[in-house]
């Protein structure tokens, strides 16, 4: 089967889970082979303001690169945010003979519960009953080594990181050798940010190099 045709076996689950799950959880259906625009299918998408043709976010883009997804099938539990919300997101990876092609993406809004868990604490407290504590941050099952961010489109998230690689060097563009600029291209050519829509152009602006230059260092890289 061709990837089209096994993402397309997809979509109806995508449906399905959302009036199975509610309006509480965002289903979303990714294909990676286009980033800028990868959302195929979304339920309750009201959640972080996505539709139809949205981008990855940078946890999903990390995935492509990092190939987490060669050792396991899925990751569950762990945080996700939007729109000054918190998530519990869980992330299932589809692929064709070992190949990521997709991901299907649970979003579970827990504003709502850990407002209640804060009143009954709070309560608790008052009480003074047996110094209880009730709190999901203490769930042993969450994975709290990845946070998501479901609202910040993919183009931002590069230029962010641009940015960050940047200025983590301690050194300014102006006052940068060639060496250390090409370094720097390098290094956010190994997390895969050149292949992002408008990255080149922006590594450029940031770097104070020509767009050819930024090409160049790239086809350098051994």
């Amino acid at each position: 089967m061709t990837d089209q045709e096994i993402l397309s076996l997809f979509i109806p689950f995508v449906k399905f889970l959302g009036e199975v799950l509610g309006e509480n959880t965002e289903v979303v259906l990714h294909d990676i082979s286009c980033p800028e625009q990868s959302i195929v299918a979304i339920e309750h998408g009201f959640h972080s303001g996505r539709t139809v043709g949205s981008s990855l976010t940078d946890f999903a883009f990390q995935v492509t690169n990092n190939k987490e997804y060669e050792s396991e099938d899925y990751l569950v539990n762990y945080k996700a945010k939007a729109k000054g919300k918190e998530f519990i997101a869980s992330t299932f990876y589809i692929k064709n003979q070992g190949r990521l092609i997709g991901m299907l993406c649970l979003n579970t809004d827990t504003t709502a519960v850990r407002s209640f868990m804060k009143t009954t604490q709070q309560l608790i407290e008052t009480l003074h009953i047996g110094g209880a504590v009730l709190t999901m941050d203490k769930n042993n099952s969450m994975n709290t080594s990845v946070e998501e961010n479901l609202d910040i489109p993919i183009v931002s998230f590069a230029d962010s990181i641009i940015a960050k690689t940047i200025a983590d060097s301690d050194i300014s563009p102006e006052r940068m050798t060639r060496k250390e600029k090409m370094e720097i291209v390098w290094d956010l050519a190994d997390r895969g940010i050149p292949r992002m829509k408008g990255a080149i152009s922006e590594i450029a602006r940031q770097l104070k190099l020509s767009e050819s230059t930024v090409y160049r260092y790239i086809s350098q890289k051994s």
